[in-house]
């Protein structure tokens, strides 16, 4: 084992990323850093897919329920919380292990993220307004038209990111995926980047399976609750947990606008559509290790992946500026 290294382990929703790490950290004796931007809302477990409690038995999951739900929650802020996590596992386990599917997230846990421009008050309005009149998914087809790597990675019902995306690019004239921070990153530590893959189709079926069991299997009774709590009123739908895939599906079920079965079959569309987008991130990456999980149990997984650690071959080094 090399010491001081950071795992990190990316990949689209549906293909197992749990398995795997729970395997890992208890073969390195260390925790899973949690790289969700929707798992770190508290009160939806079922909804944000958190891991079960058979999941964490045994392994400690951070940085999972930690926000409130209505809350505006930045890559830059997850940064700041995954970081000093990652330093006193590398100090008390000699790695560290970050998992999840939000690129974003965890580029902002390993490495410097260039700081964006401030915000400009009047730009912001103006593209709010926009979206207010004419509806959201006119910006996003406008965010595809200027900038289509960004467009693709991120969730047009997203509208704080469309929203910031096309500030960074009305104020600095630059596509807000061409950031060097994002594709050529700065490391803080060794580091080795690992995504699992699987075939679409496979993919796929688990996703339409994981879908019904968030809509049958309480999302229905988190979304409710939060609801009647009066919070969502009060701070709008734009943001926090609200921008999570089946929110908004489940909120036309409770209003009585579509039955479950069609929620089922629109949160498993989303899915899809977000899978395909964190796919086209992970294709942007070009350092990092693709692990097709096809017929392989998680603890053959974790053995390619120690393989590799130990090797050093895909271990990137910190380089200074």
């Amino acid at each position: 084992m090399t010491s001081g290294t950071v795992i990190g382990i990316l990949g689209p929703t549906g293909v197992g990323k749990t398995a795997v790490a729970t395997e890992l950290a208890r073969r390195l004796g260390t925790r899973i850093i949690s790289c969700d931007s929707m798992q770190v809302y508290r009160g939806f477990p079922v909804l944000t897919n958190q891991p079960s409690p058979q999941e964490r038995a045994g392994v400690v999951h951070e940085l999972v329920g930690v926000v409130e739900p209505a809350a505006d929650f930045s890559a830059a802020e997850y940064g700041r919380l995954a970081r000093p996590l990652i330093e006193a596992d590398l100090v008390r386990h000699g790695a560290a292990l970050v998992v999840g599917g939000t690129g974003l997230y965890m580029r902002a846990a390993l490495a410097p993220l260039a700081v964006s421009p401030a915000v400009d008050p009047e730009v912001r309005r103006r593209l709010e307004a926009r979206a207010a009149a004419e509806g959201p998914a006119l910006l996003h087809r406008e965010l595809a038209e200027r900038d289509p790597v960004a467009a693709a990675a991120i969730d047009p019902r997203n509208l704080r990111r469309v929203v910031r995306a096309l500030e960074v690019i009305a104020q600095t004239g630059t596509p807000w995926s061409g950031r060097d921070d994002l594709w050529r990153p700065r490391y803080f530590h060794p580091t080795l980047l690992t995504a699992l893959v699987l075939d679409r189709g496979q993919l796929n079926a688990r996703i339409d399976a994981r879908a019904r069991v968030i809509a049958e299997g309480g999302a229905v009774e988190e979304v409710r609750r939060f609801r009647e709590s009066g919070v969502s009123a009060a701070h709008g739908l734009s943001k926090g947990v609200a921008t999570a895939i089946g929110y908004s599906e489940v909120v036309r079920f409770l209003d009585g606008l579509q039955t479950l079965e069609e929620t089922v079959e629109q949160i498993a569309a989303a899915t899809r559509r977000y899978a395909r987008r964190q796919l086209t991130w992970l294709r942007k990456l070009g350092d990092l290790v693709i692990i097709d999980v096809h017929d392989r149990t998680p603890g053959a997984i974790v053995e390619s992946i120690l393989a590799l650690v130990a090797s050093g071959e895909h271990v990137k080094e910190p380089q200074h500026p």
